[in-house]
């Protein structure tokens, strides 16, 4: 060695035997290591490993069977010309209600056999749990596919295709969102629900939006959408109800394994606050703000602003290991909710929609953190495990 060259340390890292076990990997396994925000991510050397292998087979025959259906049944109709989009028959709603109906079966399939042969992260879901993910994956699927072809039919105006043309168009839809689904329930976690939360919400709520009767909605107040007034009512509440049932999924989900560290009375009022949450959210969409339900609605709603606050006033206690930074934010949120309220009330700046949807936005914004808190907590001691870096240089 020539002088005056550095030897470059080495460091060596110990894994515990209890993580070897939940991972697919063998004493002796080439694995690579890489560094990604501060943070070493050990996977399989492979890249075909860190990739699900899903056979060609499982999303292309179901997407073949429903492609002959839609084209026997055309030509059982006499038609030889489909439309792109429109309220008759057309490529838009068959690709909806087939591709569907279609993605939930599949989802539903490939969800039971994971968890049944333990081979992905479905093996850690509730039985119970499975109903209430289906209903909201079938939901986001729907509302997709329905802005999708909004898109669509705006863009290529009285568009249409022969049918062969349109049968293909059929299939290769039905293939991607089959590979989709099946992609979903084998890499299905806590984080993934979270994500189909979060997009449940704020695409139902812009689909709502973008296809309600009335453009002068915002005029009124933000509930309005779910008023019988409005063409896209059932979009809005249907939206509400599964978001909700959907959250309850979610913390049913993360608390079972939260309680196995932390035990105590301030788990389990964390808990029933947050099922009380959820059940507001649901009830909002439930109830709406028709004249028969006005007040109950106002209610709830009130309810709903009320357990956040105390969930915020109340962290420091309920939530184990709170971080300083994230109770600063939290009581800034919490400051901030109050000046909105309280300019809200006393003056004209802002208008009733403008508000719901400011304290909407910060509200949610805020538990979207609390419930990825929370997960942190709950994987740790089960899907994280303590290591340490030692100076394998010094022998």
């Amino acid at each position: 060695m020539k002088r005056g060259s550095k030897v470059a340390k080495k460091y060596k890292v110990e894994i515990p035997a209890a993580a070897l076990k939940e991972t697919d990997f063998d004493p002796g396994d080439d694995l690579s290591l890489s560094v990604s925000h501060k943070q070493f991510v050990i996977r399989s050397a492979k890249v075909t490993d860190l990739i699900p292998q899903i056979n060609i087979g499982f999303y292309t025959v179901p997407a073949l069977l429903m492609m002959v259906i839609f084209f026997v049944y055309s030509r059982s109709l006499g038609v030889n010309q489909v439309a792109l989009t429109g309220e008759d028959y057309s490529i838009a709603n068959a690709g909806t209600l087939l591709g569907t109906i279609s993605g939930i079966v599949i989802f539903v399939i490939a969800a039971i056999w994971t968890k049944v042969n333990q081979t992905g992260p479905t093996k850690e879901l509730y039985w119970r749990n499975l109903p209430t993910i289906v209903i909201a994956c079938g939901l986001i699927l729907a509302f997709s596919f329905s802005a999708a072809f909004w898109l669509l039919g705006r863009l290529f105006m009285d568009a249409s295709f022969d049918i062969y043309t349109s049968t293909v168009m059929i299939f290769m839809i039905l293939a991607v969102v089959n590979y989709v689904m099946i992609n979903l329930a084998m890499t299905l976690t806590t984080s993934i629900i979270t994500n189909l939360l979060t997009i449940m919400i704020i695409g139902g709520m812009l689909f709502a939006m973008l296809t309600n009767s009335s453009r002068d909605w915002w005029k009124h107040n933000f509930s309005f959408l779910g008023t019988a007034e409005d063409s896209a009512n059932f979009q809005f509440n249907v939206t509400l109800i599964f978001s909700g049932a959907l959250m309850l999924t979610l913390v049913d989900y993360l608390f079972v394994n939260l309680q196995k560290n932390f035990k105590g009375r301030r788990i389990l009022i964390l808990r029933w606050l947050l099922y009380a949450l959820s059940a507001c959210i649901a009830s909002i969409g439930l109830f709406p703000n028709d004249p028969q339900f006005h007040i109950l609605h106002d209610r709830i709603s009130m309810w709903l602003v009320y357990i956040i606050l105390i969930l915020i006033v109340a962290l420091r206690w309920i939530l184990p290991r709170v971080t300083k930074q994230f109770l600063t934010l939290s009581y800034t949120l919490g400051v901030v909710m109050g000046v909105e309220y309280i300019v809200f009330k006393l003056t004209d700046y802002l208008s009733l929609t403008a508000f719901e949807l400011l304290e909407f936005g910060l509200a949610f914004s805020w538990l979207l953190l609390l419930l990825q808190n929370i997960e942190n907590l709950a994987n740790f001691g089960h899907n994280l495990f303590i290591v340490t870096v030692k100076d394998d240089s010094k022998k």
